[in-house]
Protein backbone atom coordinates (compact mmCIF):
# COMPACT_ATOMS: atom_id res chain seq x y z
CA UNK A 1 0.00 0.00 0.00
CA UNK A 2 1.28 3.46 -0.86
CA UNK A 3 1.91 5.82 2.04
CA UNK A 4 2.13 9.63 2.04
CA UNK A 5 5.46 10.87 0.77
CA UNK A 6 7.25 13.54 2.81
CA UNK A 7 8.37 16.33 0.48
CA UNK A 8 11.19 18.39 1.99
CA UNK A 9 11.21 21.14 -0.63
CA UNK A 10 10.00 24.67 -1.30
CA UNK A 11 7.31 23.39 -3.65
CA UNK A 12 4.52 25.90 -4.36
CA UNK A 13 1.31 24.80 -2.69
CA UNK A 14 -0.64 25.26 -5.92
CA UNK A 15 1.23 22.31 -7.41
CA UNK A 16 1.37 20.09 -4.33
CA UNK A 17 -1.59 17.88 -5.20
CA UNK A 18 -0.28 17.25 -8.69
CA UNK A 19 3.19 16.40 -7.45
CA UNK A 20 1.99 14.15 -4.68
CA UNK A 21 -0.32 12.20 -6.99
CA UNK A 22 2.45 11.94 -9.57
CA UNK A 23 4.88 10.61 -7.02
CA UNK A 24 2.38 8.17 -5.62
CA UNK A 25 1.86 6.71 -9.07
CA UNK A 26 5.61 6.55 -9.73
CA UNK A 27 6.98 5.26 -6.41
CA UNK A 28 6.12 2.59 -3.95
CA UNK A 29 7.58 3.12 -0.46
CA UNK A 30 7.32 1.12 2.73
CA UNK A 31 8.15 4.17 4.84
CA UNK A 32 8.29 7.92 4.39
CA UNK A 33 10.77 8.95 1.70
CA UNK A 34 13.04 11.93 1.86
CA UNK A 35 13.42 14.28 -1.09
CA UNK A 36 16.89 12.92 -1.74
CA UNK A 37 15.64 9.34 -1.89
CA UNK A 38 12.83 10.28 -4.23
CA UNK A 39 15.17 12.22 -6.47
CA UNK A 40 17.70 9.37 -6.63
CA UNK A 41 14.98 7.02 -7.79
CA UNK A 42 13.58 9.38 -10.38
CA UNK A 43 17.05 10.45 -11.51
CA UNK A 44 17.72 6.97 -12.84
CA UNK A 45 14.94 7.48 -15.36
CA UNK A 46 16.26 10.89 -16.38
CA UNK A 47 19.81 9.61 -16.91
CA UNK A 48 18.42 6.82 -19.10
CA UNK A 49 16.21 9.26 -21.00
CA UNK A 50 13.09 7.41 -19.91
CA UNK A 51 9.71 9.20 -19.88
CA UNK A 52 11.10 12.72 -20.14
CA UNK A 53 8.21 15.13 -20.65
CA UNK A 54 9.76 18.57 -21.15
CA UNK A 55 12.62 20.05 -23.16
CA UNK A 56 14.84 23.07 -22.61
CA UNK A 57 16.58 24.98 -25.38
CA UNK A 58 19.57 26.68 -23.76
CA UNK A 59 21.09 29.56 -25.72
CA UNK A 60 24.57 28.86 -27.07
CA UNK A 61 26.01 31.45 -29.44
CA UNK A 62 23.55 31.96 -32.25
CA UNK A 63 21.77 28.68 -31.59
CA UNK A 64 20.53 26.46 -28.77
CA UNK A 65 21.49 23.21 -27.09
CA UNK A 66 18.55 21.00 -26.15
CA UNK A 67 18.06 19.14 -22.86
CA UNK A 68 15.27 16.76 -21.93
CA UNK A 69 14.01 16.41 -18.38
CA UNK A 70 11.14 15.37 -16.11
CA UNK A 71 8.75 18.06 -14.92
CA UNK A 72 8.28 16.17 -11.71
CA UNK A 73 11.97 16.04 -10.75
CA UNK A 74 12.66 19.67 -11.59
CA UNK A 75 9.56 20.87 -9.80
CA UNK A 76 10.41 18.99 -6.62
CA UNK A 77 13.78 20.71 -6.41
CA UNK A 78 12.96 24.18 -7.73
CA UNK A 79 9.86 26.36 -7.40
CA UNK A 80 11.18 28.40 -10.33
CA UNK A 81 11.22 25.30 -12.52
CA UNK A 82 7.81 24.38 -11.13
CA UNK A 83 6.41 27.70 -12.33
CA UNK A 84 8.07 27.25 -15.71
CA UNK A 85 6.70 23.76 -16.13
CA UNK A 86 3.15 24.26 -14.92
CA UNK A 87 2.17 27.93 -15.02
CA UNK A 88 -0.41 28.95 -17.57
CA UNK A 89 1.99 31.05 -19.61
CA UNK A 90 3.74 27.88 -20.74
CA UNK A 91 0.45 26.59 -22.12
CA UNK A 92 0.95 23.52 -24.27
CA UNK A 93 4.55 24.30 -25.12
CA UNK A 94 6.92 21.44 -24.42
CA UNK A 95 10.09 23.49 -25.02
CA UNK A 96 11.26 26.19 -22.62
CA UNK A 97 13.96 28.61 -23.79
CA UNK A 98 16.76 29.47 -21.34
CA UNK A 99 19.08 32.42 -21.87
CA UNK A 100 20.43 33.34 -18.41
CA UNK A 101 22.84 30.42 -17.89
CA UNK A 102 25.27 28.61 -20.18
CA UNK A 103 24.53 25.10 -21.49
CA UNK A 104 27.41 23.75 -19.38
CA UNK A 105 25.98 25.20 -16.17
CA UNK A 106 22.44 24.17 -17.05
CA UNK A 107 23.52 20.58 -17.65
CA UNK A 108 25.47 20.64 -14.38
CA UNK A 109 22.33 21.72 -12.53
CA UNK A 110 20.55 18.66 -13.86
CA UNK A 111 23.48 16.33 -13.18
CA UNK A 112 24.13 17.71 -9.71
CA UNK A 113 20.85 16.31 -8.44
CA UNK A 114 22.66 12.97 -8.35
CA UNK A 115 26.38 13.85 -8.70
CA UNK A 116 27.78 15.77 -5.74
CA UNK A 117 31.48 15.13 -6.27
CA UNK A 118 32.59 18.19 -8.28
CA UNK A 119 35.52 20.04 -6.69
CA UNK A 120 36.08 22.72 -9.34
CA UNK A 121 35.63 25.92 -7.29
CA UNK A 122 35.20 28.38 -10.23
CA UNK A 123 32.67 26.07 -11.86
CA UNK A 124 30.82 25.54 -8.60
CA UNK A 125 30.60 29.30 -8.11
CA UNK A 126 28.75 29.57 -11.43
CA UNK A 127 26.60 26.62 -10.45
CA UNK A 128 25.78 28.23 -7.10
CA UNK A 129 24.66 31.43 -8.82
CA UNK A 130 22.46 29.40 -11.16
CA UNK A 131 21.01 27.54 -8.16
CA UNK A 132 20.17 30.89 -6.57
CA UNK A 133 18.44 32.02 -9.75
CA UNK A 134 16.38 28.82 -9.97
CA UNK A 135 15.90 28.51 -6.18
CA UNK A 136 17.34 25.00 -5.95
CA UNK A 137 17.98 24.90 -2.22
CA UNK A 138 19.65 21.49 -2.10
CA UNK A 139 22.11 22.49 -4.80
CA UNK A 140 22.84 25.77 -3.01
CA UNK A 141 23.53 23.83 0.20
CA UNK A 142 25.79 21.41 -1.66
CA UNK A 143 27.84 24.28 -3.10
CA UNK A 144 27.99 26.06 0.26
CA UNK A 145 29.28 22.93 1.96
CA UNK A 146 32.01 22.61 -0.66
CA UNK A 147 33.10 26.24 -0.32
CA UNK A 148 33.16 26.29 3.48
CA UNK A 149 35.01 22.98 3.76
CA UNK A 150 37.64 23.89 1.15
CA UNK A 151 41.13 24.98 2.19
CA UNK A 152 42.29 28.21 0.54
CA UNK A 153 45.59 27.97 -1.33
CA UNK A 154 47.51 30.02 -3.88
CA UNK A 155 45.49 28.53 -6.75
CA UNK A 156 41.92 28.83 -5.46
CA UNK A 157 42.09 31.71 -2.98
CA UNK A 158 40.45 34.37 -5.17
CA UNK A 159 37.56 32.07 -6.09
CA UNK A 160 37.01 31.05 -2.48
CA UNK A 161 37.15 34.70 -1.45
CA UNK A 162 34.39 35.42 -3.97
CA UNK A 163 32.43 32.51 -2.52
CA UNK A 164 32.96 33.73 1.03
CA UNK A 165 31.70 37.21 0.15
CA UNK A 166 28.75 35.76 -1.74
CA UNK A 167 27.79 33.62 1.25
CA UNK A 168 28.76 36.31 3.77
CA UNK A 169 30.88 33.67 5.49
CA UNK A 170 33.35 35.64 7.59
CA UNK A 171 35.47 32.65 8.59
CA UNK A 172 36.09 31.70 4.94
CA UNK A 173 36.81 35.33 4.03
CA UNK A 174 39.40 35.63 6.80
CA UNK A 175 41.07 32.35 5.83
CA UNK A 176 41.42 33.65 2.29
CA UNK A 177 42.83 36.98 3.41
CA UNK A 178 45.43 35.18 5.52
CA UNK A 179 46.68 33.33 2.42
CA UNK A 180 46.71 36.56 0.39
CA UNK A 181 48.68 38.38 3.07
CA UNK A 182 51.24 35.66 3.80
CA UNK A 183 51.63 34.27 0.26
CA UNK A 184 50.97 37.33 -1.90
CA UNK A 185 53.84 36.88 -4.34
CA UNK A 186 53.22 33.15 -4.60
CA UNK A 187 49.51 33.69 -5.33
CA UNK A 188 50.24 36.20 -8.08
CA UNK A 189 52.92 33.96 -9.58
CA UNK A 190 50.48 31.04 -9.63
CA UNK A 191 47.92 33.09 -11.56
CA UNK A 192 50.49 34.71 -13.90
CA UNK A 193 50.20 38.31 -15.08
CA UNK A 194 47.77 37.52 -17.86
CA UNK A 195 45.19 35.98 -15.52
CA UNK A 196 45.29 38.58 -12.75
CA UNK A 197 42.20 40.77 -13.12
CA UNK A 198 41.91 44.41 -12.01
CA UNK A 199 39.59 43.23 -9.23
CA UNK A 200 42.26 40.82 -7.96
CA UNK A 201 44.90 43.55 -8.01
CA UNK A 202 42.64 45.92 -6.09
CA UNK A 203 42.19 43.27 -3.38
CA UNK A 204 45.97 42.87 -3.09
CA UNK A 205 46.64 46.61 -2.90
CA UNK A 206 44.09 47.05 -0.12
CA UNK A 207 45.71 44.43 2.12
CA UNK A 208 47.41 45.72 5.29
CA UNK A 209 50.22 43.19 4.80
CA UNK A 210 51.76 41.51 1.75
CA UNK A 211 54.56 39.02 1.28
CA UNK A 212 56.55 41.18 -1.14
CA UNK A 213 59.92 42.12 0.34
CA UNK A 214 59.48 45.87 -0.17
CA UNK A 215 57.32 48.64 -1.60
CA UNK A 216 59.69 48.77 -4.58
CA UNK A 217 59.12 45.09 -5.40
CA UNK A 218 55.34 45.58 -5.21
CA UNK A 219 55.44 48.68 -7.42
CA UNK A 220 57.57 46.91 -10.02
CA UNK A 221 55.11 44.00 -10.12
CA UNK A 222 52.17 46.39 -10.59
CA UNK A 223 54.02 48.19 -13.39
CA UNK A 224 54.70 44.83 -15.08
CA UNK A 225 51.02 43.91 -14.74
CA UNK A 226 49.97 47.25 -16.23
CA UNK A 227 52.32 46.77 -19.19
CA UNK A 228 50.80 43.34 -19.77
CA UNK A 229 47.26 44.77 -19.64
CA UNK A 230 48.27 47.45 -22.13
CA UNK A 231 49.70 44.90 -24.55
CA UNK A 232 46.59 42.68 -24.42
CA UNK A 233 44.64 45.07 -26.58
CA UNK A 234 45.96 48.58 -27.09
CA UNK A 235 42.74 49.75 -28.73
CA UNK A 236 40.47 48.73 -25.85
CA UNK A 237 42.69 49.20 -22.81
CA UNK A 238 43.68 52.84 -23.34
CA UNK A 239 47.04 54.28 -22.39
CA UNK A 240 49.50 52.86 -19.89
CA UNK A 241 48.70 55.75 -17.55
CA UNK A 242 44.92 55.30 -17.85
CA UNK A 243 45.15 51.61 -16.92
CA UNK A 244 47.29 52.36 -13.87
CA UNK A 245 45.47 55.51 -12.78
CA UNK A 246 43.01 53.78 -10.47
CA UNK A 247 45.77 51.88 -8.67
CA UNK A 248 48.35 54.65 -8.21
CA UNK A 249 46.68 56.01 -5.03
CA UNK A 250 47.04 52.52 -3.47
CA UNK A 251 50.76 52.15 -4.14
CA UNK A 252 52.16 54.51 -1.46
CA UNK A 253 54.85 55.74 -3.84
CA UNK A 254 56.39 58.04 -1.24
CA UNK A 255 57.55 54.89 0.60
CA UNK A 256 60.12 54.37 -2.16
CA UNK A 257 63.60 55.79 -1.92
CA UNK A 258 64.52 58.58 -4.33
CA UNK A 259 66.72 56.11 -6.22
CA UNK A 260 63.93 53.52 -6.47
CA UNK A 261 61.39 56.07 -7.69
CA UNK A 262 63.89 57.37 -10.21
CA UNK A 263 64.41 53.84 -11.57
CA UNK A 264 60.68 53.32 -11.93
CA UNK A 265 59.90 56.70 -13.46
CA UNK A 266 62.90 56.82 -15.81
CA UNK A 267 62.03 53.42 -17.30
CA UNK A 268 58.28 54.11 -17.40
CA UNK A 269 57.81 57.78 -18.18
CA UNK A 270 54.17 57.08 -19.09
CA UNK A 271 53.50 56.03 -15.50
CA UNK A 272 52.20 59.55 -14.76
CA UNK A 273 52.67 63.12 -15.89
CA UNK A 274 56.05 64.79 -15.47
CA UNK A 275 54.50 67.24 -13.01
CA UNK A 276 53.10 64.47 -10.81
CA UNK A 277 56.39 62.59 -10.98
CA UNK A 278 58.31 65.67 -9.87
CA UNK A 279 55.84 66.27 -7.02
CA UNK A 280 56.25 62.74 -5.65
CA UNK A 281 60.02 62.84 -6.04
CA UNK A 282 60.19 66.08 -4.02
CA UNK A 283 58.08 64.56 -1.24
CA UNK A 284 60.31 61.49 -1.13
CA UNK A 285 63.36 63.72 -0.81
CA UNK A 286 61.76 66.11 1.68
CA UNK A 287 58.27 65.27 2.90
CA UNK A 288 55.85 68.18 2.58
CA UNK A 289 58.19 70.28 0.50
CA UNK A 290 55.88 70.21 -2.52
CA UNK A 291 52.12 69.76 -3.03
CA UNK A 292 51.27 66.15 -3.79
CA UNK A 293 49.20 65.28 -6.89
CA UNK A 294 45.44 65.62 -6.42
CA UNK A 295 45.00 61.83 -6.76
CA UNK A 296 47.53 61.01 -4.04
CA UNK A 297 45.82 60.23 -0.69
CA UNK A 298 46.55 62.61 2.17
CA UNK A 299 46.82 59.62 4.50
CA UNK A 300 47.88 56.50 2.56
CA UNK A 301 46.86 53.18 4.07
CA UNK A 302 49.83 51.66 5.93
CA UNK A 303 51.17 48.41 4.53
CA UNK A 304 53.63 45.92 6.04
CA UNK A 305 55.97 43.82 3.93
CA UNK A 306 57.69 40.51 4.48
CA UNK A 307 59.64 40.41 7.77
CA UNK A 308 58.06 43.69 8.88
CA UNK A 309 55.77 44.08 11.87
CA UNK A 310 52.15 45.08 11.34
CA UNK A 311 51.87 48.88 10.92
Amino acid sequence: MLVPIVLKSRMPMKNFEYFNSGLQSSLSCQDDCSLEEISDLLMRDWQDGVSTDISFAVKCGDGNIDFSAHKLILSIWSPVFADMCYDNYIGNKKVIYIEDVSPTIFEAMLNSLSDRQCKDIPFMLKLYKAAVTYEIEALKDMCCDLFVSSTPNKNNVFHLLDAGKLLKCESLIQRCYKILETQTAEVLTAHELYNVTPAMLEIILNLPRVSFSSAFELVMWVVAWTKNEFLKDKNDKGSFESILRGFLPLLNLTELTAEEFGRVFNHHSDLMSVEDGFSIFMNISNKGSWPLPSWYPSEPKPRAFRNQSQP
